[in-house]
């Protein structure tokens, strides 16, 4: 009896000593899982108040999450199909997080250990790009397919720089800090987007504000609410319905080839107030539209405010240039056809048409009442005068009075053959370095989603 005793009193010791042993040598603890979340470095499946060591891999599966507490009590939580290492977690110096696929949402803490203000608490990487934190709340997005790194502040700032082929492998806090403080580096603020698109362009997008109603409702979801109709292949889609944009009381009629003042006036007849805030948008927007800056050669490139972001392929569909503003939300109107998101999740959807990894509009079948599918939708109203036009191709924007074709200068920068980062001094860093910061400064690319007209 004695001796199952004592082996029983052993057994529990030598289990509190192994959980203490843990949780001293982890850096974050699992505060939620939900569905299947695995720690890659030994394959097993995390569970709430596991314990996650510096190096570890993490993984979520469809509709699965994990939310970690971090020692400097920060908060992490990666959202579905995603995955990350922690590369990097001193408990002296920023840590170093690598967003390997999919959403990475933070919440930092603004007195972590107080550490020089001056430089970045956190340090978020992707292969092509690195955020650099100093107390704030924001969402990461990377899709490996085309290597696109998107990010969305919605406290603080963030700043973001771009990651080339050498870069990549040096994920030191001090080359970091270097990379987010480059010339060529961007500050995202409160509701603001950029992103590192590779395939295009060597630096970051000039920050845009996005939709602000998606931004309300993706700062709501930190990746734990799932979208149930969700699917990297929507199903056929909903047929088009049309609401008529003329208000009660106006003869339609009357609008029949009418310009855009004719049109106000018959509209102030009966809403005067409406009429007059239309015209006073107009006028904004023409305003904006003569003042908006243009890309150059030594700026990074700058789209129209108020665009949607598909966090999902990492792209920011920008309104069409001579969209009309809503008179209640003062935001551009997106055309039907070129998307909108859902409420409760905040992720981009689209009906008609899915943006592909190339960032390509592809045409989505919709379904008559008869069940045969077609380009058209089904209606038993009168037809309309005019469906939804596709949106055009996918425009690059280049720099003005810049000659360099698009994919003239190579994505990962100079061509210096092959080195050991290890092996490399401070001063043949600074070197190297400096060979990529002229290259990048040298034009200006990238792909946004828009319409030309």
């Amino acid at each position: 009896m004695k001796s199952i005793l004592l082996k029983a009193y052993t057994l529990s010791l030598c289990l509190l000593f192994c959980a203490s042993v843990s949780a001293a040598d982890g850096v974050a603890k699992i505060m939620i899982a939900k569905g299947k979340v695995l720690n890659l470095s030994d394959n097993k499946e995390l569970k709430k108040g596991d314990w996650v060591n510096e190096g570890a891999q993490i993984q979520t599966k469809e509709r699965s999450f994990v939310k970690l507490l971090f020692i400097d009590k920060s908060v992490m939580s990666l959202g579905p199909a995603s995955q990350m290492e922690v590369a990097k977690f001193p408990k002296d110096k920023a840590g170093v997080i690598t967003l390997l696929k999919g959403q990475l949402r933070s919440q930092v803490t603004k007195n972590y250990m107080e550490m020089d203000k001056s430089k970045s608490k956190l340090f978020i990487k992707t292969r092509t790009a690195a955020m650099g934190v100093r107390g704030t709340d924001f969402q990461v997005n990377y899709n490996p397919e085309n290597m696109n790194t998107s990010l969305i502040t919605f406290e603080g700032a963030v700043a973001m720089g771009a990651i080339n082929n050498l870069r990549s492998k040096i994920i030191n806090q001090d080359r970091l800090e270097k990379i987010v403080s480059d010339s060529t580096s961007v500050m995202v603020t409160r509701g603001n987007f950029s992103g590192v698109m590779p395939g295009i362009d060597s630096k970051p997008v000039a920050p845009v504000k996005i939709n602000l109603q998606q931004l309300k409702a993706l700062e709501k979801n930190d990746g734990s609410i799932f979208d149930a109709k969700s699917s990297d292949k929507p199903k056929s889609a909903k047929p088009i319905s049309k609401r008529s944009i003329i208000p009660p009381g106006v003869n339609s009629a009357s609008f029949q080839g009418a310009s855009k003042s004719e049109v106000l006036k018959e509209i102030a007849k009966v809403d005067p107030k409406t009429a007059g805030a239309i015209k006073s948008d107009i006028n904004k927007e023409k305003v904006q539209t003569t003042t908006t800056p243009k890309a150059s050669a030594v700026t990074n490139a700058k789209f129209k405010d108020g665009g949607l972001v598909n966090t999902s392929v990492v792209a920011y569909i920008a309104p069409p240039k001579n969209a009309a503003i809503d008179p209640m939300t003062k935001e551009a109107i997106i055309p039907v056809a070129m998307g909108s998101f859902d409420d409760r999740t905040g992720e981009y959807k689209n009906d008609y048409f899915v943006i592909d990894n190339n960032l390509n509009w592809v045409p989505v079948e919709q379904k008559l009442t008869d069940g045969e599918p077609s380009r058209l939708p089904a209606s038993n109203e009168p037809a309309p005068e005019a469906l939804p036009l596709a949106p055009p191709p996918p425009v690059i924007g280049t720099c003005e009075n810049c000659d360099i074709k698009p994919l003239d200068i190579p994505l990962d920068g100079p061509e210096i053959g092959e080195i050991d980062p290890d092996q490399l001094t401070e001063d043949s860093l600074e070197k190297v370095e400096n060979t990529i910061d002229q290259q990048q400064s040298s034009s200006t690319r990238t792909k946004v989603i828009f319409s030309a007209e």
